[in-house]
């Protein structure tokens, strides 16, 4: 069943960008609908508006409103993470990141979290990805992103996949 509302932030997005594009439109089909705001797209190279209609994500533009807030608003996160945490508490969307200063954020909100790395998980789960193929992605993703996801992240992400 796909009922969960996803919201991406930079991070995430660029990361499956560069390890499989494809995986984008089976979380939209087996996960969860991928929302994301213009200002993210606009500061992700990697993709454009037409790709968004391919994949099945839903563009969201914020509100003058939203602007104003992110644009004010004295915080360690940028303002295309504001607007992701704004635009996820205001729709009741899940904030899918990677980023520790957006997911604390987040759980002091109340705004429900996925890692980049779990939406992968879940999709093998729902059928949508075989435990191979999620797991050579996962290690692209890794191989692109050494920093941020690390070998325990990959070691419970593999963890999770082999009971799967």
């Amino acid at each position: 069943k796909v009922s969960d509302i996803l919201i991406l932030d930079a991070n995430t997005l660029i990361d499956f960008m560069k390890a499989d594009r494809t995986i984008i439109k089976l979380i939209c089909s087996n996960v969860g609908k991928i929302c994301l705001a213009t200002p993210v797209l606009e500061e992700v190279s990697q993709i454009c508006e037409s790709d968004c209609v391919e994949f099945g994500i839903t563009l969201i533009e914020p509100t003058i409103e939203q602007f104003i807030i992110a644009s004010m608003e004295l915080s360690p996160l940028s303002f295309q993470d504001k607007i992701c945490l704004l635009l996820a508490k205001e729709k009741g969307l899940i904030c899918v990141t990677n980023d520790v200063p957006l997911r604390k954020a987040c759980l002091s909100e109340g705004i429900p979290l996925f890692w980049g790395i779990e939406l992968i998980c879940k999709l093998v789960d729902a059928g949508g990805l075989p435990v191979k193929h999620a797991k050579e992605i996962i290690m692209n993703i890794q191989l692109s992103n050494p920093k941020y996801i690390t070998k325990t992240i990959i070691e419970n992400a593999f963890s999770i996949l082999d009971k799967l």
